[in-house]
């Protein structure tokens, strides 16, 4: 038996996912791998698979944390600790307990209170834009989703800017240094930490931080280490991976203008925005899991004690599943993909990345029109540390924007 292949693999052309996942669909579903940890583990590819696990309650990411009996030793030590006691890192019941905390935050119609206040940002970081050319990333993606984070952790706008620049930590294609990102990472924390003691003597702060702080002091159903890590890992993930995600479906409507300049029709946002979920998600898309029992998945049969990846990613493009799946086409239907996961750990802030991707994707195709790459495509360079797959800057050029 060959020795299992180094994990991640090399990613195909403008950050798509590995060519080495086709084959896998075909040859070898449920394959093993050497993870940067040394771990072997499972790599699932096919969409029936992933779906399955996901939906599983025999799979377990409670398990991979320090200490469990069933949690490869290197993996384990390998996450973050303000990870633990986050939504990311807990099964049910915990997993239940604290996602009813905040669920209410997130909901489509609480999200849809939020577009007025979205449409008008990107409108106002459409006008800043520099001259051409300029950073897509740190001229809107970046902002926009911070200042739509901060409303939501519950922020005032007084003095955000000195927040934001912290924001920097959080982004997983970031160039700074772990030195400055470990930095940036503590005084954010020291923003929190202060709005937090705002929330426990005044009552006065909303938001998400609000919150937490009312569900730890009032009704006891949050441990501090829980407090802290679901901030931590909300606002790691939603700005973290809203960024990339925002970078990579500017940068894929631009490689197909014929398709851009279709989306001036507001009611073509909705099903393209789908199909760059699909396309475009910035990574595997699926945390380790452990079989807590021996499992039968389409594709074959997980014992017990197996750590398990799940490729979202690799999924979403499965030929089984969708006809020409790496095709972009934003008249896709039907279009499952599952760029927000399955099951009980699907992605608390799915409806929040929807909105975002629509208000961008529409303000752009209505006011900017001309937006264009101001390199070849070719020359875009992609972080790939295995978590994502994100540009690490995106040069665009534009003519003057339309009136709003």
């Amino acid at each position: 038996m060959s020795r299992p292949r180094n994990f991640p693999f090399e990613p195909g052309p403008f950050g798509a996912p590995p060519p080495e996942h086709r084959r896998r669909q075909t040859d070898d579903p449920l394959g093993r791998v050497i993870f940067p940890t040394t771990d072997e583990v499972v790599l699932a590819v096919r969409y029936d698979d992933v779906r399955a696990m996901l939906g599983s309650p025999s799979f377990s990411v409670e398990a991979l944390q320090l200490g469990h009996a069933d949690a490869p030793l290197a993996l384990a030590r390998s996450a973050p600790r303000r990870m633990v006691g986050s939504l990311m890192n807990t099964d049910p019941p915990d997993h239940t307990r604290l996602r009813r905390i905040v669920i209410g935050l997130f909901t489509p119609a609480r999200i849809e209170e939020l577009r007025p206040r979205a449409l008008r940002l990107a409108n106002d970081l459409i006008d800043d834009m520099a001259a051409p050319p300029a950073d897509f990333i740190e001229a809107f993606a970046a902002p926009f989703s911070a200042h739509l984070l901060l409303d939501i952790l519950g922020t005032p706008d007084h003095g955000r800017e000195d927040v934001i620049r912290h924001f920097g930590s959080f982004m997983f294609t970031s160039s700074l240094t772990l030195v400055e990102r470990m930095k940036q990472a503590g005084e954010f924390n020291r923003h929190v930490i202060a709005l937090l003691m705002k929330a426990r003597s005044a009552r006065s702060v909303r938001g998400l931080v609000g919150t937490l702080a009312n569900a730890r002091e009032e009704e006891g159903r949050l441990t501090e280490e829980e407090l802290h890590g679901l901030i931590y890992a909300i606002v790691t993930v939603g700005h973290g991976t809203a960024v990339a995600m925002m970078a990579r479906a500017a940068c894929t409507l631009l490689r197909h203008p014929d398709q851009f300049s279709l989306l001036s029709d507001p009611s073509q946002v909705p099903s393209a925005v789908e199909e760059l979920l699909r396309l475009d998600i910035p990574g595997e898309g699926g945390q380790p899991r452990v079989a807590t029992e021996d499992v039968a998945l389409p594709s074959g049969t997980i014992p017990k004690g197996a750590t398990v990846v799940p490729s979202i990613a690799s999924a979403n493009r499965d030929e089984s599943r969708f006809i020409d799946p790496d095709a972009f086409d934003i008249h896709r239907s039907p279009n499952p993909h599952m760029a927000f996961g399955y099951g009980h750990h699907h992605c608390l802030g799915a409806s929040l990345a929807r909105m975002q991707l629509q208000v961008m994707v529409q303000q752009f195709a209505g006011r900017v029109p001309t937006l264009r790459l101001a390199v070849p495509a070719e020359e875009l360079v992609y972080a790939n540390n295995g978590a994502t797959r994100g540009l690490t800057s995106l040069p665009v050029t534009f003519d003057a924007p339309r009136p709003q």
